[in-house]
């Protein structure tokens, strides 16, 4: 079998088509051949079709996410149908905008189907995929991951370092490092560097310094994980390992809406509301002081095993197509 990656540049994109192979290799035998859309490195004509190409005669699969593969995708269909003697598969990893209907298969999250019908080829799963971890967590380790404003949300400098005093106040026998990204202002980099050295138990981790620590490793060792909401790979990569999740707020407490209604925001609200997830808000302001609150998610959740179930779906729809 052949599966053509088709890759954008976009990481949130690649992790999760990443982690969706990874499952399908303890299942199945694949030779990967890797198409760079954002670099024009897609198939144009006959002959590039002819190099990518190592057999006609077995099944071929052609994956990708994000709006820049799904063309590209389509392209190399329309293409090799007339070419491949074995089973031709595409599939969509996420929504695409449009023609639906041209790919096999669909996975995407629930919340891009809200109140929608969803077509016959379409799977749905629960917020993104990420490779599950079953590592006991160190009992005394936490982390912090910030993220930074998007369309979905709007960080507040000041009410976010407000929440990160106050969680390491209320953690002081825990072993905490702070992870930023690229889209973190870089207001809120220059004060968790100048405030928080009087902290004992935080260490700040700039994704800059090729040396740092991996978040991802951090998230596994972790017993308290804290991250704010704007990336929904990063919670649910969280999720996706043992220990107690946390979403932060970050907007300012004028709002009065903790996430609003958007796709994104309704995802963490429903994370929220069935206890998946724990809460840092802020619940009044006095004398000019924001007054914040933690709430705790349920006890004794297994990891979220989301892209174990889209394997095992994925897996039984190329053994029909066989």
């Amino acid at each position: 079998m052949q599966i053509f990656w088709f890759k954008d540049s976009k990481i949130g994109h690649l992790k999760q088509v990443n982690a969706l192979l990874n499952e399908l290799k303890k299942e199945i035998k694949f030779t990967l051949v890797p198409i760079e859309c954002d670099k024009n490195q897609g198939i144009q004509d006959d002959e590039d079709t002819a190099l990518y190409l190592s057999g006609l005669d077995e099944t071929i699969m052609l994956i990708g996410a994000g709006h820049s593969t799904y063309p590209e995708i389509l392209k190399l269909q329309k293409r090799l149908k007339t070419k491949c003697k074995g089973r031709l598969i595409s599939v969509a990893i996420l929504r695409p905008s449009k023609n639906l209907k041209l790919f096999n298969l669909i996975y995407a999250p629930q919340h891009d189907f809200n109140e929608k019908e969803i077509p016959d080829n379409v799977t749905t799963f629960q917020g993104s995929l990420a490779s599950p971890s079953y590592l006991k967590p160190d009992a005394n380790k936490g982390m912090i991951a910030i993220g930074g404003s998007s369309r979905h949300y709007k960080f507040d400098p000041e009410t976010l370092m407000a929440q990160l005093h106050y969680i390491l106040c209320m953690h002081q026998n825990y072993d905490f490092k702070i992870f930023n990204s690229r889209r973190t202002p870089e207001i809120v980099n220059q004060k968790i560097q100048k405030e928080f050295l009087e902290y004992k138990n935080a260490n700040f981790v700039d994704y800059r310094n090729e040396s740092s620590e991996s978040l991802q490793s951090r998230l596994e060792d972790s017993t308290l994980k804290f991250v704010t909401p704007d990336s929904s790979n990063l919670v649910f990569e969280s999720l996706s390992t043992i220990g107690k999740t946390y979403l932060i707020q970050v907007e300012r407490p004028g709002y009065k809406r903790w996430f609003g209604t958007k796709k994104i925001r309704s995802s963490m609200n429903e994370l929220a509301s069935s206890k998946r997830v724990g809460l840092v808000s802020v619940i009044a302001k006095k004398v000019g002081v924001n007054i914040s609150s933690i709430t705790n998610p349920s006890l004794g959740l297994e990891p979220l095993a989301e892209v174990e179930k889209v394997a095992f779906s994925l897996i039984k729809a190329i053994k029909s197509y066989s």
